[in-house]
Parts: structure tokens; C-alpha cells; sequence
């Protein structure tokens, strides 16, 4: 909420100091592309890690709060606990996950560090083959919308 009303403000004072509407759409534009590129970047990188990872089981413990990204499911197997790379859903929370059910996970662990690993279940795939080409194709949409604006200058 904050962040809307620091941008309602940023504009009404650009506005104010005579910068002409459309500028400020291309900074909109411009700024929504740099975050679709990035999340775009993002799910690459999840997608390349996903492939290195390798099929096994565990067994669901909870929900944990993490101060970086929200919450995250904590997995059971090889007698520690491991955290879900993915944060975890919120909305469908107990539709997802039921205590002490085994799921099919994929793990990545360093050989030198085992402290060291990616964990994703199967909902972390899910939002990786749905997240990818969303945010491609809005990244795509915007790049060809921030090139059609800048023609028009």
C-alpha cells in the first residue's frame, strides 16, 4: 500500500514540475519491464536448478516463517529436516499441505557441503512451468510496448 501511494505521489509530482504524461508512462513501462526481466531471469534460474536435482521422497513436517521470503514447507529425510527453496503457499495452505503426508520431492545437494542444497516440491514445479511463461510473455509484451512508445517520440 505504501509503495502505491509513494508512486501516486512520485507522479502528481512529476506532473506538477511539467514532465509530459507519456514520459511518465515509459518510466511505468520501463520500470514494470525491468521487474518482468527479473522475474523471468528468476524462474530460469529455478528451471536450471530444478534439472540438476534429483527424484526421492519425504515426509511433510510444517509450515515455518522465514524472515527473507514468508513462510516455507519443512521436509523430512535423511534424518534432518530440509526447507523448501519455494516459499510456501499461503492461500491454499491446508489444501496442500497435510502433516506427516510423504511427498515426491526434487533435491540438490553439495557433496563438499551438505548444508548446501535445493529442495522443491511439487508445487515449487508447478509454479516454476506456470511463473516461466507468464512472466516471458509479459516481459516480451512490455519490451514490444516500450519500443512502440519509443517510436512514437
Amino acid at each position: 500500500m505504501e509503495l502505491i501511494i509513494g508512486a501516486v505521489v512520485i507522479i502528481i509530482l512529476l506532473l506538477i514540475l511539467g514532465v509530459q504524461p507519456i514520459m511518465i508512462g515509459m518510466g511505468v513501462l520501463g520500470i514494470m519491464e525491468i521487474f518482468f526481466i527479473l522475474m523471468t531471469i528468476f524462474f530460469i534460474v529455478s528451471l536450471i536448478l530444478l534439472f540438476m536435482t534429483k527424484p526421492t521422497e519425504a515426509k511433510y513436517l510444517r509450515i515455518d516463517p522465514n524472515e527473507g521470503v514468508g513462510t516455507h514447507a519443512v521436509y523430512w529425510m535423511n534424518e534432518r529436516e530440509y526447507d523448501n527453496s519455494f516459499p510456501a503457499e499461503i492461500m491454499f495452505i491446508d489444501k496442500i499441505y497435510h502433516e506427516g503426508k510423504i511427498c515426491k520431492v526434487r533435491l540438490w545437494q553439495s557433496q563438499k557441503n551438505p548444508e548446501h542444497y535445493f529442495l522443491f516440491d511439487g508445487y515449487s514445479i508447478i509454479v516454476i512451468a506456470v511463473g516461466l511463461p507468464i512472466f516471458f510473455i509479459l516481459a516480451v509484451i512490455g519490451l514490444v510496448c516500450f519500443l512502440l512508445m519509443r517510436s512514437v517520440l
